[in-house]
């Protein structure tokens, strides 16, 4: 049995589900879940979109334990103020406050178990007890320590690469296009902050990678590969609408690419934007969908090369991918990029770097190009060989490209993760 906890979402609720699902959930730690089954019924009901991704159905309130406290003040400033340095400020708070009660709660449920078991030498009855504690990125310092301390195997999952390496490429990217440094983020942390992600790895007994690349880094920090469990994520696919195409005179309309996410250079945007100069002979469309991260000032330069829609719901934006023809992402620091598998299930072919689950998921001019991080020219050309495809040659690209997708459903997850935790 396993004890989750994250300070936040994420991917967490699904995690908890599939290990509910294989009967391997003990308790859920985290900050925010709607445990009531009513009212979960009536924000699903009136279409709440806010409270609904509060909760997930398949995971029942009894298996949560809900600490609403530790986030209700980043809840208020991001409502007030978005992604402003105080609500980020709340962020750390939140992760370390969460961490920290976690582990006061794992010392006390040891001593609990204790009691149960000499209870249960006299009396016979037995309890399964919890065997590991899994704990992510940044909320877990104090917990993993004492679950280290109790006994059960500590397990830390990285939300995104290694915070080494994240400083190191994102600080090259800083430094060689400063008028996009601000949009950069994972790249400042505070001191005592940073020193959780750096020592959480190492103080876990196994560390789980979404993907290769995240892997990659764990290695460079000198993280043994056999502590490592590579799990990659899943996606909401059976919410991604997928119409198999007929026909498509891809030929004779602008090919529509899409860049979807948060508009940063952390995701490698100037380049995608550099490479749509040498491409307007090509009757070629970029459309960004997504939030701009900093002053914006840097994108004014492109204003005339693009399309910008202001960011939509998840819902929307899987109904959205129907619309394009295309993803590239051509991302300079990702640990797994969940755009992309959305995007693929869609049957939009995909153009990103090593950086992120694309080597996964893409076979090189099947379903997509994976591309070398900062590289204009890359980019040009995988873009201009798929404007160069057939209509025909472009719907089977489609169909490959949805067929990756299928590999990364929430179900696919649970389970390779049936078949990779270890207890």
């Amino acid at each position: 049995m396993i004890i989750l906890s994250h300070a936040g979402k994420q991917h967490s609720y699904q995690t908890a589900k599939a290990l509910n699902n294989l009967g391997l959930l003990d308790t859920f730690y985290t900050s925010s879940y709607l445990t009531n089954e009513r009212f979960q019924d009536y924000f699903k009901k009136n279409g709440n979109t806010y409270w609904v991704r509060r909760f997930i159905d398949g995971l029942p309130g009894d298996k949560v334990n809900a600490n609403w406290r530790f986030e209700v003040k980043e809840m208020l400033l991001r409502k007030l103020q978005g992604k402003s340095p105080a609500a980020q400020k709340a962020v750390y708070a939140r992760d370390v406050n969460f961490d920290e009660y976690v582990g006061r709660e794992l010392r006390a449920k040891s001593e609990k178990w204790k009691r149960e078991t000499g209870a249960e030498k006299s009396n016979s009855a037995k309890r399964t007890l919890p065997t590991a504690f899994w704990g992510f990125q940044g909320s877990s310092y104090a917990s993993l320590q004492a679950a280290n301390e109790i006994g059960l195997t500590s397990i830390c999952e990285l939300a995104t690469a290694h915070v080494v390496a994240a400083k190191r490429i994102l600080g090259e990217e800083a430094a060689l296009h400063p008028e996009w440094s601000d949009s950069i983020d994972n790249l400042v942390f505070p001191a005592d902050y940073e020193k959780r992600l750096v020592e959480e790895p190492q103080i876990a007994q196994k560390v789980v990678a979404a993907s290769s690349f995240t892997k990659s880094t764990l290695l460079e920090v000198d993280i043994p590969e056999n502590n490592i469990i590579y799990l990659p994520l899943g996606c909401d696919i059976k919410h991604v609408p997928y119409q198999e195409r007929k026909e498509d005179n891809i030929e004779d309309r602008p090919l529509k690419l899409l860049y979807a996410g948060t508009v940063t250079q952390r995701k490698g945007i100037k380049y995608l934007l550099e490479s749509l100069k040498s491409l307007q002979s090509l009757n070629i469309e970029l459309h960004i969908i997504g939030g701009i991260q900093g002053s914006g000032q840097a994108l004014k330069e492109y204003a005339h090369l693009i399309h910008y829609h202001a960011p939509v719901s998840q819902q929307e934006m899987f109904e959205a991918y129907a619309d394009y023809d295309a993803l590239v992402l051509p991302t300079i620091f990702e640990g797994f990029g969940l755009v992309i598998v959305e995007a693929m299930a869609a049957g939009l072919p995909v153009i990103t770097t090593p950086h992120s689950i694309g080597p996964e998921l893409i076979k090189e001019d099947q379903n997509g190009y994976v591309i070398p991080i900062r590289d204009v020219d890359a980019i040009s050309s995988a873009i201009e060989k798929l404007r160069n495809k057939s209509s025909e040659q472009y719907l089977q690209m489609r169909k490959k490209a949805r067929e990756a997708a299928l590999e990364y459903s929430w179900k696919a997850f649970e389970r390779r993760l049936n078949e990779v935790i270890i207890l």
